[in-house]
């Protein structure tokens, strides 16, 4: 880079010095128009003049060269001589060039990279799910790890990092990868306890978004069996701390979107109720819903999907109060199952309908009765709709039958029945053919005629045994199914 002296045209035309400040001494003494000479900069290139400069001298090269014909064995690597005609560079392992001089460069290229790595982990881990909903939160989750350049050295960075590295190393088949992705796992897990250690950094995006990312991490890996569970928990105390407002504008709400299907999951395997279903909680998934019905592309099946998903929360207390009253005397039940019964079967019978629905709606748009403007989101539409259309409508069958499960529980005459619309849901449709049922989940009830009284079994498939790696879209599954591909319920007589 070469800097051009700056005075004014006169000066410079005559080859003069000039003083640089208009009027100029020379200019007023010949009376001439003094305009400035605007200040510019010229590129010049010196790659060739270093290479020249810094090539190895022949002699040294041809020296080397015989050296290695005679004695028939590889050529020991080159010297690095005093005289600068004979430096050769070779590669700096610790520290490289533009790090050395320029930190930003280095920073600037590796955020970059980790944005796309990011960007093609979640469209292949949450391809539907994140398709689906990018557009309708305020900042999605590729956003905000893009706009994060620079901030390279967080517990969330760390996080991110596991996730990208462990995709990486199973899409290339690269297993050293994995020890490196455990590395910043434990990494941003000790970042994150500093941040839990203060109440108000422990409500910040920061720490919600790294306990977020670190349970996904952990599903995909299961360190331990109940790890996930763990952080499942912990999230659910951030989300309280937070309070439901934080959740209802910017990235708070891309975290609770994400991840409330999964807290779902999580209540029915524990045996608790799921915290969503109370009042302020309720209050922000309508506000959401709502919110969506105003966006220029929404539609019928959106609006479908979010109250099947406000019916579903309400499952896990529902089994929480069956387990309960299966252990109470006679007398006492008899007192208060009619109102749980109840309560059952009006959440069956709204679920039933937002199931055909939701058959309805998807329906219309396939056949363009209901397109919206613009068409659907995503670059692929078909496949992105079909993909998540299909994770919904299993989601529903699956609550269905667990509802089923209950009111068997609750009210045994209705079993032949409800066994009858059981095998009517868990026929695969055409959409779901890709998905079929393995043997085991083709018969959750034990039939009608077996001894004793039946009582409900909750199954995890968030296991060692049921994982699947980050490379497939098995966390779109679980996220899109609203939880129920997470978990299975049977009767036990």
């Amino acid at each position: 880079m070469v800097r051009v002296p700056r005075g004014c045209q006169a000066c410079v035309h005559a080859h003069l010095q000039c003083e640089g400040k208009p009027p100029c001494a020379r200019c007023k003494a010949q009376k001439l128009p003094c305009v400035s000479q605007p200040r510019t900069f010229r590129f010049r290139n010196e790659g060739p003049a270093l290479q020249q400069r810094y090539r190895p001298s022949p002699l040294s090269a041809s020296s080397a060269s015989s050296a290695s014909i005679a004695t028939d064995t590889p050529s020991p690597p080159p010297r690095i001589f005093k005289k600068r005609r004979d430096v050769q560079f070779t590669p700096l392992p610790v520290l490289p060039m533009d790090e050395s001089i320029t930190p930003s460069l280095t920073v600037t290229t590796v955020a970059a990279q980790q944005t796309h790595v990011f960007t093609n982990y979640v469209l292949t881990a949450f391809p539907c799910f994140f398709k689906c909903t990018e557009t309708r939160v305020p900042v999605n989750w590729v956003e905000y790890v893009d706009r994060r350049r620079g901030a390279m050295n967080s517990c969330f960075d760390w996080a991110i990092r596991a996730c990208t590295l462990a995709y990486t190393g199973q899409y290339y088949n690269v297993a050293e990868f994995a020890d490196v992705a455990r590395s910043f796992y434990t990494r941003s897990l000790r970042g994150l306890a500093g941040l839990l250690a203060d109440e108000t950094t422990a409500q910040s995006d920061e720490a919600l978004s790294t306990a977020i990312v670190l349970a996904v991490f952990e599903k995909h890996h299961c360190t331990s069996p109940h790890a996930w569970l763990t952080h499942a928990s912990g999230i659910r105390a951030l989300l309280k701390l937070r309070g439901p407002r934080a959740h209802l504008y910017g990235f708070g709400r891309a975290m609770y979107i994400v991840y409330r299907p999964i807290l779902i999951a999580a209540a029915l395997i524990e045996g608790e109720a799921c915290f969503l279903e109370e009042p302020e909680w309720h209050s922000l998934n309508e506000a959401i819903s709502n919110d969506n019905a105003k966006l220029p592309d929404s539609s019928l099946y959106t609006d479908v999907v979010d109250r099947g998903l406000r019916e579903i929360i309400k499952i896990p207390g529902y089994v929480k109060r069956a387990r309960e009253l299966l252990t109470l005397p006679l007398t006492r039940r008899a007192k208060l199952e009619p109102p749980l019964l109840q309560s059952v079967q009006a959440t069956r019978a709204a679920l039933r309908g937002i199931y055909t629905e939701f058959g309805v709606s998807i329906s219309m748009l396939r056949s363009g009765q209901a397109q919206p403007q613009g068409g659907f989101i995503g670059p692929l539409p078909q496949f992105f709709f079909d993909g998540y259309s299909a994770h919904v409508t299993r989601g529903v069958r699956s609550a269905l039958l667990i509802l089923n499960c209950l009111v068997i529980t609750l009210d045994p005459p209705q079993r032949p029945t409800l066994e009858k619309e059981y095998r009517i849901l868990s026929a695969s449709p055409a959409s779901d053919e890709s998905k079929s049922p393995s043997p085991e989940y083709e018969q959750p009830m034990t039939p009608p005629s077996s001894p004793g009284s039946p009582h409900l079994v909750v199954e995890s498939l968030i296991t060692p045994e049921h994982k699947q790696g980050p490379t497939t879209d098995w966390m779109d599954q679980l996220t899109s199914s609203m939880g129920m591909d997470g978990v299975r319920v049977a009767i036990i007589d």
